[in-house]
């Protein structure tokens, strides 16, 4: 199984999820629920399960080219739990084309998002 995000937790309420392939496509389809895609379950147990009650979540966008509404379906999934948890979710370096797709799909609108990852570190540690 290859690795698709690595999550680094910056203290014990800050965790950034970093996408390490441009196309994250063979991720989100090899199941039909999003619960069950190697995506979720990889963001699930590198970040999420491990962040307390009022947790942050970082994820880095800066090397993703292929912006699916499936992708889109596993970043509402992850805001649904961290809002269980009465966390956020902040998003940043969304490349031009990737911040168009998440633009017109809403995302602004739900998301936290960030020019950069020092940017919502900062926003984040607030």
């Amino acid at each position: 199984m290859t690795a698709n995000v690595i999550c680094e937790a910056l203290t014990e309420h800050i965790c950034i999820a970093r996408f390490l392939r441009p196309d994250v496509r063979p991720a989100l389809y090899d199941q039909e629920a999003i619960p069950d895609t190697l995506m979720y379950k990889e963001l699930n147990a590198g970040a999420i399960a491990g962040l307390p009650e009022g947790g942050i979540l970082i994820l880095n966008f800066g090397l993703i080219d292929w912006f699916p509404t499936a992708f889109y379906r596993v970043l509402i999934q992850i805001l649904h739990d961290m809002r269980a948890k009465h966390g956020r979710v902040l998003v940043c370096c969304l490349p031009p084309i990737v911040k168009e797709g998440f633009d017109l799909m809403g995302g602004p609108k739900l998301f936290e998002v960030h020019s950069t990852e020092a940017r919502a570190i900062a926003s984040a540690s607030k």
